[in-house]
């Protein structure tokens, strides 16, 4: 079951997983020195900790429009009882490099892309799986670059109040929330067809 709490478990899974590259790139120093608190959620355009070395923020939350109006889901346990379905939600993130040296934040960049391009879904959040909201959506999740103009770029570094930095988006979608109300109980509905024949 995917509760509210699914958007941060999604957010601190997508940070477990750039930890996790950047720990076993062999022959490269992230300068993260065992610490995935150097990997931060914060706005990148905040007062940072000095030994922060990148930015993964949730900039944006969509509902998505063609999974918003489905239909009950039946549940799987009572013929007669029926759930609503989940609120489908795309998120959208920046990750930003903020280490001291710029070089070491190309290949922050260059490593998180990689990583993303080769695992491109996931199916657990620490450990967990997804789910599939009762059968209103996916137990896997997908996380795709979402390319941004440079206008786009600087609109959000204008809203941050922050200076311009090099920055890569991405996309994770369908994280679904589960309705938080009971299975209710329903008729189900059972379409008659009636053909209309004609004499001869």
């Amino acid at each position: 079951m995917a509760t509210f709490g699914v958007i941060q478990d999604v957010s601190l899974e997508l940070r477990r997983q750039v930890f996790s590259a950047l720990q076993t790139t062999p022959d490269t120093d992230f300068s993260i020195a065992g610490a995935i608190e150097r990997i931060t959620l914060q706005l990148p355009g905040e007062l940072l900790p000095a030994e922060t070395v990148a930015s993964l923020y949730l900039y944006h939350v969509d509902i998505d429009p063609h999974r918003r109006n489905q239909p009950p889901l039946p549940d799987r346990d009572e013929a007669l009882q029926f759930r609503n379905p989940p609120l489908p939600l795309k998120l959208r993130y920046l990750f930003t490099p903020v280490h001291d040296s710029e070089e070491v934040n190309q290949l922050l960049l260059g490593r998180v892309l990689q990583h993303f391009d080769d695992f491109r879904t996931f199916d657990t959040l620490s450990d967990v799986p997804v789910g599939d909201g009762y059968g209103g959506a996916s137990p896997m999740l997908r996380i795709t670059p979402d390319p941004l103009t440079l206008e786009q770029l600087s609109q959000l570094w204008n809203a941050f109040s922050a200076p311009y930095r090099v920055a890569v988006a991405f996309l994770v979608d369908i994280v679904a929330i589960d309705s938080g109300l009971p299975p209710q109980r329903r008729e189900r509905v059972h379409e008659v067809l009636t053909g209309v024949g004609r004499s001869t």
